[in-house]
């Protein structure tokens, strides 16, 4: 066995030729940092193409290290183990995960010792991380990482390797029995073996007749026979660690994500801004998916890509206008009214399943546009789990879109212009007053119930004078609503027009709820005036000293309890004893709430 020049390696036990080598001149922490660049670098030079910078960064890493090194050695020998690389006695690296162990990498096509000469940090160490890269997706019929060692020809990189081939073979050796005479003597033999068969025959029938020991009859049988170490499992099973191993690979590969790592792989290339072609095939491409998603139900993956190409947007100069365009694009029909009104059924139908946070996930990327079928949605549907998480999602763009909103108010489908002023009150959009107190005519009741509910949020001073003309709203909830409204907004002007209702022969027709609400909002905005109102009501006598019915009577006492005054205390103590229970319960209350 010969030793190979540079470039090459040795075979079987014939050690690499350096100059002298001590591991412990080097602190093995050095080296261990030298090993963890070069896999980095390794990892780096696949991802990336030879242009990124972040290529760059790793082997301009690795060639640092290598350089600070020869400043302390001349040489740097390590010899290689199935999962580790040692200096001397020092362990330098180690890996058990085989699929990216860089000692699994030499160990595996027989390299057992490998160096580095002064000059590997040059333009030769791109080469070396080029051959490792083609190693690691060499097919097993294919060539080894010998052979491309051999064929690149490295002048600063040495390697000692095994021949598995050679091992186990014993090589003839002069004068080891393998002479010319040994060889002649076999030829003779072969000639006198014909002249000796027949006379060996009969002496083999002589010796048959013979008995034989028991050692030599047990020899000859097992010569002749098949036992179970001639097929020993042994040599060629796995142990438990490396079986341990298989499985957790196998068990990766089958939980492995591939649409992530294709997504990965996308926005790796979509982030080189000088690759304009390529980003607009990029984006060409998950224009594609992103619907597919949808489809599917694959939400997470669906947000990935909103969030991405959002973060990509807000990054200066990576698009230029046409890629910012083609990226707007693709988010803008995302948001269209048909694409989530799609979506929102599927939801409900159980078609897509998503949880409330995936959802809440995805929802948050869309834009103006998808603010009026996510109202719709809130106000309608049943769910009340999924209602919670579409109205997080509605306030969320809202927020950013406080102009739509404003510009919904006037929409045509009744329940997104309910939902708008809804969500103007909750957010108070100050701005909104104008068209609060225009939605207070609706022809839908829910609507205006909307409208009014809104206004008490924004205490819309705009909105103040049209309540006044709900009190005699036609339906019922949005009367009751508006005279709180008033009471709560304490709107002077309108206690004229509550004065005349709580007198009317129609408000004796209301039920209860109704009767208070207009008694108490009242008393809230007219006070003294009121007082002495509702105390006739309470404590007067009619015509034959008739009182007013029990409900009225309740409601003034109501309605005297909101005013903190002397003489609306007094009003209630003369009615405290009333013989009407109903009246009676409700002057107590009213007087409860007074302390």
């Amino acid at each position: 066995m010969t030793e190979l020049q540079s470039g090459g390696g040795t075979t079987g036990e014939t050690p690499i030729a350096t100059a002298d080598w001590n591991a412990d001149s080097v602190p093995v922490a050095a080296l261990g940092e030298l090993f963890n660049t070069l896999a980095k670098a390794l990892r780096a030079f696949q991802l990336y193409d030879e242009n990124n910078p972040v290529r760059h960064r790793f082997i301009e890493s690795l060639r640092g290290s290598f350089t600070s090194l020869w400043a302390e050695v001349e040489t740097l020998k390590f010899s290689v183990d199935e999962d580790r690389i040692q200096a001397g006695v020092h362990e330098v690296y180690r890996s058990d995960d085989r699929t990216d162990s860089l000692a699994f990498l030499f160990y595996k096509d027989g390299i057992r010792e490998i160096a580095f000469r002064p000059g590997i940090e040059g333009a030769e160490l791109e080469r070396f991380l080029s051959v490792l890269q083609r190693a690691r997706k060499l097919l097993p019929e294919g060539d080894d990482l010998l052979t491309v060692l051999w064929e690149e020809g490295l002048e600063f990189f040495l390697y000692r390797y095994v021949d598995f081939l050679a091992e186990g073979v014993e090589m003839p050796v002069k004068g080891g029995g393998n002479s010319e005479a040994d060889f002649k003597q076999v030829l003779e033999g072969d000639a006198e073996e014909g002249e000796a068969e027949e006379g060996d025959a009969e002496e083999g029938e002589e010796d048959a007749q013979e008995p034989t020991s028991g050692e030599a009859a047990e020899d000859d049988a097992s010569s002749k026979t098949v036992s179970k170490e001639d097929f020993n499992p042994t040599l060629y099973s796995l142990d438990p660690r490396e079986m341990k191993f298989l499985r957790t690979e196998l068990q990766r590969e089958l939980d492995r994500d591939l649409r992530m790592d294709v997504l990965s792989a996308l926005f790796d290339r979509l982030e080189e801004p000088g690759r304009r072609e390529r980003q607009s095939e990029i984006l060409e491409i998950l224009a594609t998916l992103l619907p597919n998603f949808m489809s599917r139900g694959a939400l997470v993956p669906a947000t990935r890509v909103l969030h991405e190409l959002r973060k990509f947007e807000a990054t200066p100069n990576l698009f230029d206008e046409e890629r910012m365009a083609l990226s707007r694009r693709l988010l803008d029909e995302v948001s269209q009214p048909a694409f989530i009104t799609e979506m929102i059924h599927a939801l409900y139908d159980g078609t897509v399943r998503a949880s409330p946070q995936q959802l809440a996930d995805f929802l948050q990327f869309l834009r103006a546009e998808a603010l009026a079928p996510l109202l719709r949605a809130t106000e309608t549907v049943g769910h009340k789990e999924l209602q919670e998480v579409l109205r997080r999602a509605t306030h969320g763009i809202a927020e950013r879109n406080r102009g739509a909103v404003l510009r919904l108010l006037s929409e045509q489908d009744a329940v997104v212009a309910a939902g708008a002023a809804r969500i103007a009150g909750e957010m108070q959009i100050k701005e909104a007053g104008p068209a609060l107190a225009d939605l207070l005519a609706h022809p839908n009741a829910s609507v205006r119930l909307a409208a009014v509910e809104a206004a008490v949020s924004l205490k819309a001073s705009t909105a103040a004078g049209a309540l006044q003309a709900t009190l005699d709203d036609p339906d019922r909830e949005v009367r009751i609503a508006a005279a709180r409204a008033l009471g709560e907004l304490k709107y002077r002007p309108a206690g004229g027009r509550l004065g005349q209702i709580v007198q009317e022969k129609e408000i004796r027709d209301a039920d209860i709820t109704e009767k208070v609400a207009m008694f108490e909002a009242y008393a809230l905005v007219a006070d003294e005036a009121a007082v002495r109102l509702m105390d006739k009501l309470l404590n007067g006598k009619g015509f034959l000293g008739k009182r007013e019915p029990s409900e009225i009577r309740a409601a003034a006492a109501l309605g005297l309890g909101c005013v903190t005054s002397l003489s609306a205390s007094r009003a209630l103590q003369k009615a405290a004893g009333d013989d009407d229970a109903v009246v009676r319960s409700a002057v107590n209350r009213a007087l409860r709430e007074g302390e």
